[in-house]
């Protein structure tokens, strides 16, 4: 099954579904906790529909469904990156933290959404640095 590429109209959740496969589960679960933040598919040339999600205040991150997996994407400044680093309940990220690439607008990392334990660390970062209004340094 090929990513969802049709311009013409945002993919609908039995789109998604196919297109995920297995994986599905993680984005269903990833809907459930992001059903507050502002969500837009977005059609762009060269990747096909795009899931922007904004919490009102910062773009959090940007996902892009692919053949049995999704693609998660997002950058932070390099104050957020110095908190994340200090943050010992994402201790388990530390290592990717610190190897993220630095460019114009921050720091990039990424995450292949295609198993319980990638789901559970990328889940861990945002839940705790950005949708957690107790634990968050941003919100």
């Amino acid at each position: 099954m090929k990513p969802i590429l049709d311009p013409k109209e945002s993919p609908k959740k039995t789109a998604i579904k196919a297109v995920l496969g297995n994986s599905f589960q993680f984005y269903d679960d990833l809907e459930k906790i992001i059903n507050h933040c502002k969500k837009e598919w977005v059609f762009l040339k060269g990747t096909g529909w795009v899931l922007f999600v904004n919490n009102g205040k910062k773009d959090l991150f940007y996902l892009i469904p692919q053949s049995n997996y999704f693609l998660i994407s997002l950058t932070f400044s390099e104050k957020e990156r110095k908190e994340f680093l200090k943050d010992q309940e994402l201790q388990s990220l530390h290592a990717d933290i610190e190897g993220t690439s630095k460019f114009s607008e921050g720091y990039a990392m990424q995450f292949a959404i295609n198993d319980e334990e990638v789901f559970e660390r990328f889940k861990s970062l945002l839940l705790l640095m950005y949708i957690d209004p107790f634990k968050s340094h941003f919100i």
